[in-house]
């Protein structure tokens, strides 16, 4: 399993096995390691999670750096955890096209199946 790559729609990840564990490289700055915080994504290099850094930038007030400086993390692995939060809302939590069209990316989550209808347009 070496190398191997996960496809998900307009994302690559880089998995590999680390004794009994598998890891999955996010980003340069995010890895989800079975053996860290079973499983959930954190900082490389430390055992923070990305979720709890992203919930401290809801609080008034708080900015990257802030949030950062909180954590003992580096200024550009929180505006990394931004950019990946961002490309799952784009590309992985919306809901399939209607019409199939193959230029969009296929939908992670679907909610419900939606019945195929032929192109209005076409």
């Amino acid at each position: 399993m070496k190398g191997d790559k996960v496809t998900m729609p307009g994302k690559r990840f880089r998995e590999h096995q680390d004794g009994k564990y598998r890891v999955r490289e996010i980003s340069e700055h995010i890895i989800a390691h079975q053996g860290i915080c079973h499983g959930q994504p954190t900082f490389r290099g430390t055992r923070v999670m990305v979720h709890l850094a992203l919930e401290s930038l809801r609080d008034p007030g708080q900015t990257i750096q802030t949030v950062a400086e909180e954590y003992g993390l580096p200024v550009e692995a929180v505006a990394d955890a931004l950019r990946v939060a961002a490309d799952l809302f784009r590309n992985h939590l919306r809901l399939p096209n209607p019409w199939g069209e193959p230029d969009e990316p296929t939908a992670v989550v679907t909610l419900a199946r939606v019945p195929r209808r032929r192109n209005p347009r076409g």
